[in-house]
């Protein structure tokens, strides 16, 4: 699967380039339709070798970079034909709006003199010739990297996992293993015509199939199971393929190669009257993995004798809705205790005392990084059980951990599930690397993040409201252990992820995102998109110089800031007069909890804005500039208590989708604003009506 986030780009861009709306005002601009054309081709080249590029760049730095210089320059082509798309929309607003007099066409006016300007100053057709310039040249490296088109490498697999274990470097299982092994010996749970399965779902890395194996090898498994067999399934769920090699794991040479039927008799025949545990490791390929096949792999088996059972496990957790399973089991993090004890076994083993004394100190910093993953740990105790040296060690401690992983089996074992993952998902799972580690996501307001950034994309023929596409996105990334609840925040719509799975999406998603926290700034990419700001000292005062990464960074699309402390900030003034009005590329516009009071009439200006908001600010009026930004989809005004009124042409927002106006309680009738001639509008928090009459509230009534 290609470099997601380009690959998303890409597709986009076909299809704006398609547009029949596009291509009619480009010609009414008179603009040369095979400059255009020559574009698509350039990118249909650079297309082409994406697949090949996506996993080389885990093991060579110059195909990374070069997907950096790819990033730029698609984003650049998606900024223009967003800038071209917006005009197109505008105008067809101002041809609606001259058929109707209004007396309050000043601000319309003066935004339709300004978003031609840029066309007015720099031709298009020069900016196009610079991209398929930077294309050509990008080309030309691409024969240098020898990427290859079509398929070109492929990921690499994991190897396929045997029933032995080597029970001397397992820790910290014990419980789950006793409580799992009376689960297995016990009766089952739905009568003797079934089996009883048994899922164990979690993170790659986290011990799963370790604790099917030291099931499989309990002595009490021996004595209670007549036959036993282990099938690593790992790739896709082939019905033929599985049940062959159930045969062969319980000794029975299979009568046939092609002929399903023949085998599954074989198999009853094997297995009737006889108890069995069939251990089914890494099933994860849930797209091939249906309720008919499993019927079909279950129906042989139903022939054993009472008390039968299956051990699954699997990274997604959506394996269990068609396996139907009487136990599930969540495999979580080991303690640090145990990961201590699992690295010392490992990289102490025949060290001088004195030695692991001296060392012993940095050993813990390194287990710390591990962020206890069983798979991490024992990756670093073998790549440092050869270093004797306090030096080598340090080195380890201070390398960049990702130069550790790709090299030594973390980063394949995390790899496996994004490959897995689809291509949309993908996209929105590398946004989530602007956040700091240990963010606590709420899954609303970044299913609303998304949408904004043009991240969710409707299946073709299927019409879907956006919220409900960026759920599905989420549920696929949960149930594959991407997100887990979080245990800290006590909500029910609170996840965090891992540490290791964190560090993977900055990895996919490269150095596009500018971070600052509090007084640290991380080095400025000019290449970067997205800008966040983490508040993490109670320090009221926000000063200009925070800020002053947007001078080097032109094309920023995400201006987000994280507060740790619940408390009302107040912004430098500078941030309004110096940086808001260069910010001509940005899609998403938090300015939630400062102390502001009005908005400049410039925010008119931000074409491309689709996500705005100005929760628990003292905001009292909104410009009505506001009313400009055609793209704008998200306006959440949430708890904004001294605001008094809307502007006055909010039904001029034709692709609003969501307005939170909870707690607004200064707000006055809204029945003015034309709210019911928004047509997109999903979800209206508040309707505030005419005190002696609601029936105003009627105005509503079209909206779906």
């Amino acid at each position: 699967m290609a470099d997601a986030v380009l690959s998303a780009l890409l597709q986009v861009l076909f299809q704006r380039l398609a547009s029949p709306d596009l291509i009619n005002f480009i010609r009414r601009r008179k603009i040369s339709q095979e400059l255009l054309n020559e574009l698509k081709r350039k990118l249909v080249v650079v297309l082409n070798v994406l697949n090949d590029a996506e996993v080389k760049q885990f093991s060579n730095d110059q195909v990374k970079q070069w997907l950096v210089q790819v990033k730029d320059v698609v984003y650049d082509a998606e900024d223009l034909l967003d800038e071209i798309a917006t005009d197109a929309l505008r105008s067809q607003i101002e041809v609606a709006d001259s058929q109707i007099a209004f007396e309050t066409d000043q601000v319309w006016s003066k935004f339709s003199n300004w978003v031609k300007a840029p066309f007015a100053t720099q031709s298009m057709e020069y900016r196009v010739k610079e991209m398929i310039a930077k294309l050509e040249a990008i080309a030309r490296e691409k024969v240098e990297l020898r990427l290859k088109e079509g398929g070109g490498e492929k990921p690499p697999s994991r190897s396929p996992s045997t029933s032995l274990v080597d029970e001397s470097f397992v820790y910290g299982r014990d419980e789950i293993k006793d409580k799992m092994r009376q689960w297995l010996i016990s009766d089952n749970t739905r009568g003797k015509r079934d089996i009883d399965v048994i899922c164990i779902v979690g993170m790659g890395g986290a011990g799963k199939t370790t604790l099917a194996q030291l099931l499989y090898n309990d002595e009490k498994m021996k004595e209670h199971f007549h036959v036993k067999a282990w099938v690593c399934v790992s790739t896709e769920f082939h019905l033929l393929r599985v049940t062959k090699l159930i045969l062969e794991a319980i000794d029975c040479e299979p009568t046939s190669n092609e002929n399903l039927d023949k085998l599954q008799h074989q198999l009853k025949e094997g297995l009737a009257n006889k108890k069995f545990l069939l251990v089914l490791d890494d099933v994860w390929d849930v797209e091939s993995l249906d309720w008919e096949s499993w019927d079909s792999l279950r129906a042989p088996l139903l022939g054993a004798a009472e008390g039968s059972k299956i051990v699954v496990t699997s990274r997604d957790e959506s394996v269990t809705e068609t396996m139907r399973p009487a136990h599930t089991h969540l495999l979580g993090k080991l303690s640090p205790q145990h990961c201590w004890s699992l690295f010392q076994k490992i990289a102490f083993q025949d060290k001088d005392s004195d030695a692991c004394r001296e060392l012993e100190p940095i050993g813990i910093q390194i287990v710390d990084k591990c962020h206890e993953l069983p798979l991490a740990v024992k990756s670093l105790g073998h790549l440092l059980h050869s270093k004797d040296e306090k030096k080598e060690w340090e080195d380890v401690l201070n390398s960049e951990v990702w130069h550790l992983q790709s090299r030594f089996g973390i980063l394949p074992s995390l790899r496996l599930s994004y490959h897995h993952l689809s291509l949309p998902v993908k996209q929105c799972f590398a946004y989530c690397s602007i956040f700091p580690p240990d963010h606590q996501f709420d899954k609303e307001e970044l299913i609303l993040l998304w949408m904004a950034e043009g991240l969710l994309h409707p299946p073709h023929s299927q019409e879907r409201r956006m919220e409900k596409i960026g759920e599905s996105y989420f549920n696929e990334l949960l149930a594959k252990s991407f997100f887990q609840k979080s245990i800290r925040s006590g909500k029910e719509s609170c996840f965090v992820m891992h540490d290791l799975i964190h560090e993977l999406a900055q990895h996919v998603s490269g150095d596009f995102c500018i971070r600052v926290e509090d007084d640290k700034v991380q080095k400025v990419n000019e290449k970067a998109r997205h800008f966040l700001y983490f508040q993490n000292k109670l320090d009221h005062v926000v000063a200009f110089n925070k800020f002053e990464a947007f001078f080097k960074a032109k094309s920023v699309r995400t201006f987000l800031d994280v507060k740790t402390f619940f408390a009302i900030y107040k912004l430098s003034q500078r941030v309004f007069q110096d940086i808001l009005p260069k910010m001509r590329c940005l899609r998403v516009l938090s300015l939630s909890r400062y102390q502001i009071i009005k908005l400049p009439e410039s925010i008119g200006n931000l074409k491309h804005l689709c996500y705005l908001d100005l929760s628990y600010t003292l905001i009292q009026k909104l410009p009505e500039s506001i009313c400009c930004l055609c793209n704008l989809q998200i306006m959440i005004l949430r708890n904004c208590e001294s605001l008094i009124e809307l502007p006055s042409r909010v039904e001029k927002l034709i692709n609003l989708h969501y307005l939170d106006l909870c707690g607004c309680y200064s707000l006055k009738e809204m029945s003015a604003y034309g709210i019911g001639r928004l047509k997109n509008l999903q979800r209206l928090t508040d309707f505030v009506v005419d005190q002696k009459s609601g029936s105003r509230i009627l105005e509503l009534r079209e909206l779906s």
